[in-house]
């Protein structure tokens, strides 16, 4: 009796299904992230350019961790 042929081929390894590829950001990633790297800029500006600016050195701070979280939101712009 003759053999049937095999509908597939068989692989001695398993290769697993390519992931989809995630589609783009929406538009407010960039536009968020830019702005709170502005802000923190800004801020820290002002700190220096205006004496008796109110919060003192938290402003300092506070700037770079605008500018840190900037950075976060722009690292997940596709």
């Amino acid at each position: 009796m003759p053999r049937s042929r095999p509908t597939r081929t068989k692989r001695s390894t398993y290769v697993p299904p390519a992931k989809p590829k995630p589609g783009p950001s929406p538009r407010w990633v960039p536009v968020v992230g830019l702005a709170l790297i502005g802000l923190g800029i800004l801020l820290i500006l002002l700190n220096y350019l205006i004496p008796g600016f109110p919060g003192g050195n938290w402003n300092l701070l506070i700037g770079f961790v605008l500018m840190a979280a900037g950075l976060l939101v722009l690292s997940q712009w596709r």
